[in-house]
């Protein structure tokens, strides 16, 4: 049974959200430095390395070290031969890497690719340990620790990147600022956790057995995401061309923001689930579920009605045809952050092999229908691909997945966010057909809209979530008085 507090939960959750707000706002800045200091050529050659960097990074030892969260601490045994598995991997990839970095330079007919490829690869072996570190600030609940790491990683990626960009590092600043950050953060989560870990070339075997499983299906989760998540970018690039893969991921990377910080939370609903009984889990996930509900339908209603006019004017109007794609985006990101309260859930309950086995049936679903909305439809047409099969249809089947997975009821996990998304959809269908004076429109519509969402909410709620908002607030004015 567990004794976490409401209170250590918002805490927590509170301190990942910030380093995420720090952490990004510090790489958008970044952009805009080497944007200025770089050539666009640059920018491409780093996209190659990414290439390769990007699937790597699945199997950094961060992932290995997760089950370190869910089992505990207690078996020292498990704990040291989890490390060392987490240390081989980290060398294996770093080596992997740097084998692949030839073939990649031969392949796009850039031979600073090579050189440039394996440089970053040192990320593994500087980072090798780290992973597990980190796994024993969360399974603690020492998030504050682990947002200080994750912040001071960031400013050490933007700091590395741009003074080597000043000073006239070109393309190598990026692997430069790679290598900052991974110094940082390794360094951090190993004074901040003060675990000793024993390393052992060989980790006990049945120790290993043990967990096998469990880590296996974590990597095969980020792998079929991995596929998943990029299968429709480059399709986009391959059959449409850059200009549309440019709208496209600009849509992606706006509309999945605020999805981004709920993975920092998720972090903390991993460990307190892993720490409750069935039932305390089954009232927890709900109430997430709900939360989320209430904060991010509103939120993406929003985005929905002020994209026509802000996209333009930050992005400029040659990136007017980012909105139509941005809004129907929408809907998948959306729905992907039930799917990753889900998926948590399930990684929590043991049950990582159901987690992988749903994102592995959505491969040869996805892209098959990725290349049909892209031949057919354009990038329209993958945008729409994204928000059904990947978005609703993948929401649904996590939803049955784990209802029968952890023996809960369908009903009881569907019920908490009806009510949030029926009333975004009531307030954008009623703000899209009311006729608004086209001088005030941009400021009336999105007044409106969340007058509905209220409105419709304590109505349909009979008052309920207004009350149990305010019994919240109340309770925590008495906790600070005290």
């Amino acid at each position: 049974m567990s004794n976490i507090s409401a209170s250590k939960i918002a805490k927590s959750s509170l301190w990942l959200t910030s380093s995420f707000v720090l952490a990004k706002s510090s790489q958008l800045i970044s952009q805009v430095f080497l944007a200025r200091l770089l050539q666009p050529e640059d920018f491409g050659i780093w996209g190659m390395v990414l290439v390769v960097v990007t699937l790597s990074d699945l199997f950094k030892d961060k992932a290995t070290a997760q089950v370190l969260v869910q089992r505990g601490l207690d078996n020292r045994k498990l704990v040291d031969a989890v490390y060392s598995l987490g240390v081989n991997i980290s060398v294996g990839m770093f080596i992997a890497q740097a084998l692949i970095a030839f073939p990649l330079s031969q392949f796009f007919e850039r031979p600073i690719l090579f050189p440039l490829t394996a440089l970053t690869g040192l990320v593994f072996v500087i980072g090798a340990g780290a992973g597990a570190h980190g796994a024993v600030l969360q399974r603690r609940m020492k998030f504050r620790e682990l947002a200080i790491c994750d912040t001071a990683a960031g400013l050490a990626r933007f700091g590395g990147g741009v003074i080597c960009a000043t000073l006239g590092g070109g393309v190598w600043s990026f692997a430069v600022a790679e290598i900052s950050f991974s110094l940082v953060d390794a360094f951090s989560k190993k004074w901040l956790s003060g675990y000793r870990f024993t390393y052992h070339l060989i980790p006990d075997s049945s120790a290993t057995k043990e967990v096998w499983g469990y880590i296996s299906s974590l990597m095969g989760i980020n792998l079929a995401v991995y596929v998943n998540t990029n299968g429709d970018n480059f399709l986009v690039g391959k059959l449409l061309g850059a200009a549309s893969l440019g709208y496209y991921n600009l849509a992606y990377q706006l509309a999945m923001l605020p999805t981004f910080a709920l993975s920092q939370i998720n972090r903390v609903n991993l460990s307190v689930l892993s720490q409750k009984s069935n039932e305390e889990s089954r009232i927890y996930v709900t109430q997430v579920l709900e939360i989320y509900g209430l904060l991010y339908a509103p939120l993406y209603g929003l985005g929905f009605l002020v994209a026509s006019w802000i996209i333009p004017v930050i992005y400029g109007q040659a990136w007017t045809p980012t909105v139509v794609l941005f809004q129907i985006v929408l809907v998948f990101a959306y729905t992907r952050g039930f799917m990753s309260i889900l998926g948590t859930a399930l990684n929590a309950l043991n049950k990582p092999n159901i987690n992988a086995a749903i994102n592995w049936v959505l491969v040869p679903i996805s892209l098959p229908a990725f290349f049909i909305g892209a031949k057919f439809f354009g990038v329209v047409g993958v945008a729409i691909t994204a928000a059904l099969i990947m978005g609703v249809v993948a929401t649904i089947w996590f939803w049955v997945a784990i209802s029968r997975a952890a023996n809960w009821s369908l009903a009881t996990l569907v019920q908490p966010i009806l009510l949030p998304t029926f009333s975004t959809t009531l307030g954008l269908l009623t703000v899209s057909f009311l006729p608004f004076p086209a001088s005030f429109s941009l400021l009336l519509q999105p007044i409106i809209f969340i007058l509905i969402y209220g409105v419709a909410l304590f109505l349909l709620s009979g008052g309920r979530i207004y009350k149990r908002a305010n019994n919240f607030i109340s309770h925590r004015r008495k906790r600070a008085k005290v």
